[in-house]
């Protein structure tokens, strides 16, 4: 239970995908956030350097794209990763004027743990729901974002 909760959902709005999408979001982020900032990482800048490590280098503004996160969130993002030595910007082999980023050794390391520390979050937050379920639910969200 967290401070804003008496146990039960509010009946106008416990059939409001929008609210139940939100609270579900906010129970999941709330799991997360302390192992991951315990690594120096917020949730967007975790997602940033998985995305690096996977698909990197890439330019912020390609990076930004594939998250789908808004220009400016992403320079703040860019910057944490940056100022915690994660990421190092490269000269775009493609453009030589453009800088590309990359997940650097360190970036690797913590991202290695803090991939644990989600995995262990995710479960945790997932556990009232069978397995079938929880593959069901991720394939269900996945439809809805990307149709």
């Amino acid at each position: 239970m967290n401070e804003f909760s008496d146990d039960t959902l509010p009946p106008a709005l416990s059939d409001r995908l929008g609210y139940l999408l939100g609270q579900a979001h906010l129970a999941h982020r709330r799991r997360a956030e302390v192992p991951l900032a315990s690594l120096g990482l917020g949730v967007k800048e975790f997602g940033a350097l998985s995305v690096l490590a996977d698909e990197g280098p890439l330019s912020q503004q390609r990076l930004g794209k594939r998250m789908r996160v808004d220009r400016t969130t992403m320079v703040a993002v860019v910057d944490e990763l940056e100022r915690n030595g994660f990421v190092e910007r490269e000269r775009d082999p493609d453009d030589r004027r453009a800088y590309a980023l990359r997940a650097n050794s360190q970036g690797r390391r913590v991202l290695r743990r803090a991939d644990e520390a989600a995995r262990r979050a995710d479960a945790e937050f997932l556990a009232p729901i069978p397995t079938a379920d929880r593959r069901q639910l991720k394939n269900l969200l996945r439809r809805l974002i990307s149709p």
